[in-house]
């Protein structure tokens, strides 16, 4: 069976959404691969060794025939920066990618990891208001509708601080928890602190639907899973 190491690097909490979508990109078209997730913590124990990115990902190509990174992909101004910084995370990333003959591969998730959340707005919809049920509800099927982006990677910072994928996530989680609750409508300080928050993208991922339709709307989700796809059906 195929092996893959998938890496987050930049967060704990996207290493456990990523592995909860594609787990559940695996099950939906029937993929047989075997897949291991490292993220933030890992990165911190070998970043820190001139090198270790790459003694890392050497000992992971032992077993594994491909390393993935899943990286933000930022706004326009924040890529242009940290594409100058020589020893930047991205670049570091870059470097191993190039030396590695293909069996490295960096994927900037576009914006974020919320914009692969919202690919499906009824599955957030249902864990905010705390119901799975409302999947089947028409009354929550046609918010969810009027919230849903067509294309969320195009959910983007025009500029450095602007809003993007998780201020968007944000603003649809409140509009969900005063639908289910308006009194939260004045009680503005209990609102902000049931709002979105990145600790819970693992748990909102539990609730997102992965087919064919919600793929299409994220390009670089759409590149994640034809990756998986590519290597499923190379080593068959």
């Amino acid at each position: 069976m195929p092996r893959i190491h998938i890496w987050t690097p930049e967060s704990d909490y996207d290493r456990d959404a990523v592995c909860c979508i594609a787990r559940k990109i695996l099950d939906y078209y029937d993929y047989d691969l075997e897949i291991y997730f490292v993220g933030k913590s890992t990165w911190n124990n070998v970043g820190k060794e001139p090198g270790g990115l790459k003694k890392a990902v050497d000992i992971y190509l032992k077993k594994d025939d491909l390393v993935i990174f899943l990286i933000d992909s930022d706004g326009i101004q924040s890529q242009a920066q940290r594409r100058k910084e020589s020893n930047s995370l991205f670049n570091q990333i870059l470097q191993v990618v190039q030396t590695s003959e293909g069996k490295a591969k960096l994927i900037l998730m576009v914006q974020e990891l919320e914009a692969w959340l919202l690919i499906d707005c009824l599955g957030i919809c249902c864990y905010f208001a705390e119901n799975p049920k409302n999947r089947d509800n028409p009354d929550w099927i046609n918010f969810a509708k009027r919230q849903q982006p067509g294309k969320t990677n195009l959910i983007a910072e025009s500029e450095s601080g602007g809003k993007g994928a998780k201020e968007f996530l944000e603003e649809l989680s409140k509009a969900i928890l005063t639908k289910k609750n308006p009194n939260l409508k004045n009680k503005p300080n209990n609102l902000k602190a049931m709002k979105y928050d990145e600790k819970q993208s693992p748990a909102i991922a539990k609730y997102i639907e992965i087919n064919h339709q919600t793929i299409q709307r994220n390009d670089s989700l759409k590149e994640f899973a034809q990756c998986l796809q590519q290597l499923a059906n190379d080593k068959k």
